[in-house]
């Protein structure tokens, strides 16, 4: 996970920053080591909450999704004529933030296509896992932390998130398709994985 990785880039340049002061090469002391540690894990936890937004042009715009006179638990993209869920499985709705409270689930991909036969959302029973291209027709590219627009998903954890679409390689039968949504990358995953799950049905 990109979390991970920061904590240990700003350990490595915290130790090297201390070694160049204090003239030595390792820090021996606890309490110093401690600190550095402590420094850079809550470092890491604040980037992995905040999201940033590099990228000068979006690529799914807040305008090309339609949330007026429709119920507020999903926006329709106006591009594909897709209904998403504005929360993941597991969250819910709460009209008066007009955020997304709750823990996310993670699950399998099996589990992820037996969940769709009964979720609700929006007084609509008739969702399912997006396939891999409609999941990344929602993928924000000039951000990262998540790759998404948090205007219309609020709340949407920086993480794998599971399409319906299998890995049709022959060395590949046990795994899926799934989009890193912390950068927006496209990985196939092992089907006994636990990501996030973003439902999605068509419009009306």
């Amino acid at each position: 996970m990109m979390w991970r990785w920061k904590v240990i880039m700003t350990i490595s340049v915290l130790l090297k920053v201390f070694s160049k002061i204090f003239k030595i090469r390792f820090i021996k002391t606890v309490a110093l080591k401690t600190a550095v540690l402590s420094i850079a894990m809550l470092s890491a936890t604040v980037s992995a909450n905040t999201q940033v937004c590099p990228g000068k042009d979006a690529t799914t715009p807040t305008d090309i999704f339609i949330t007026e006179n429709i119920d507020p638990e999903m926006v329709i993209d106006s591009r594909t004529g897709l209904a998403w869920a504005r929360c993941v499985v597991g969250q819910q709705w709460n009209p008066s933030t007009q955020q997304c409270t709750g823990e996310a689930l993670r699950l399998t991909w099996k589990e992820a296509l037996q969940a769709a036969s009964s979720y609700q959302a929006a007084n609509k029973d008739n969702w399912r896992v997006p396939n891999i291209k409609e999941l990344v027709s929602i993928v924000e590219r000039q951000c990262v932390d998540p790759a998404a627009n948090l205007a219309i998903f609020a709340n949407s954890p920086s993480e794998h998130y599971w399409s319906s679409t299998p890995n049709t390689a022959a060395t590949k039968k046990l795994e899926a398709w799934a989009v890193a949504f912390y950068n927006g990358r496209i990985d196939s995953n092992d089907k006994q994985s636990d990501f996030y799950v973003r439902m999605v049905r068509y419009a009306e």
